[in-house]
């Protein structure tokens, strides 16, 4: 990752989070003013903001944010691909000098599974200025989720099709989540994906029990049925799960032993949040821990 852009970034988004904590109305032109953002720019950010946070459009074209005291309880983490991401570069780019107003910040947002600092620094992010007119591209078909879209994908320079439904970030790169035509979801990197356009199909419908699959998922890894997983772990790394729950839906079922109980749709997603905790868990679930051992031989053989 680039540290100056991610830097440039951060600085935006605490000048405008400050901008409405200490004025009453904010406008586009402000922003441009404090951030040196184009207008375009301004205007983006405005409308994410909107999109996650009590801002309310006022009769003179400013904006206003309402219930500063409880901004806490509005800005949703899953939802809001901006606020995340730029927190996820904050409490890797700032650990020490700005600590103090990034745990504010994460508390007043509510975030608590954000990636490991580690993993965002060691991650090859892609710069946001190269991929910004193909997010907001993808954001309108996102946002009214009616029609199909197309696209080359650069990575096998084939064309795909899919039924768009959500960008997320993901250990350093942005994704388009879609779905295909059986509901069997894919990820594509937004930095491989060019000349898009509609297909003029209507977008499948999607049922409530994919759309919780995915929303519930916060890497790239997705399945199509509910796994429950049990994971004993020790005493050196079991204070670290209490004080900042790495997984979601995380629940405590023993004390002694420590075990935790969590709900994936993916061995592999689970297998990519724990591995910087190895050796110190053990995955007790039959069937996970098949996976986990199958995975951890291939790397062995692979690096002995």
């Amino acid at each position: 990752m680039r540290v100056k852009d991610g830097e440039r970034v951060i600085s935006k988004l605490f000048t405008i989070i400050e901008l409405f904590l200490i004025n009453n109305s904010v406008t586009s032109d402000d922003i441009v003013k404090h951030t040196g953002m184009s207008k375009r720019s301004a205007q983006r950010y405005l409308k994410d903001a909107m999109d996650n946070m009590d801002i309310k459009k006022n009769d003179d074209g400013s904006y206003s944010l309402l219930n500063k005291s409880n901004m806490y309880s509005i800005v949703k983490r899953d939802d809001s691909y901006l606020t995340t991401t730029l927190l996820q570069y904050a409490r890797a780019l700032f650990p020490e000098t700005r600590y103090d107003a990034i745990d504010k910040y994460l508390t007043l947002f509510n975030l608590q599974n954000l990636t490991s600092a580690i993993q965002v620094l060691e991650t090859s992010s892609i710069n946001y200025d190269k991929i910004e007119q193909t997010i907001e591209d993808i954001e309108h078909f996102v946002k009214y989720k009616t029609l199909k879209i197309k696209f080359i994908y650069i990575k096998d320079n084939k064309e795909k099709v899919t039924s768009p439904y959500k960008i997320m970030f993901y250990n350093g790169f942005w994704y388009l989540i879609g779905f295909k035509d059986n509901e069997e979801v894919r990820a594509y990197r937004i930095d491989y994906i060019k000349d898009i356009s509609l297909t003029g199909e209507k977008s499948i419908k999607i049922s409530d029990e994919a759309k919780k699959m995915v929303d519930n998922t916060t890497s790239i890894w997705f399945g199509k049925e509910e796994l429950s997983v049990d994971i004993e772990l020790d005493d050196y790394v079991k204070e670290y799960f209490i004080d900042r729950p790495i997984l979601k839906n995380m629940k405590i079922i023993s004390e002694e032993p420590f075990v935790i109980r969590v709900v994936v749709y993916n061995y592999m997603a689970l297998f990519m949040e724990l591995m910087p905790y190895a050796p110190h868990f053990k995955i007790i679930t039959p069937d996970a821990k098949k996976f986990f051992s199958k995975r951890l031989k291939e790397a062995y053989e692979n690096n002995k």
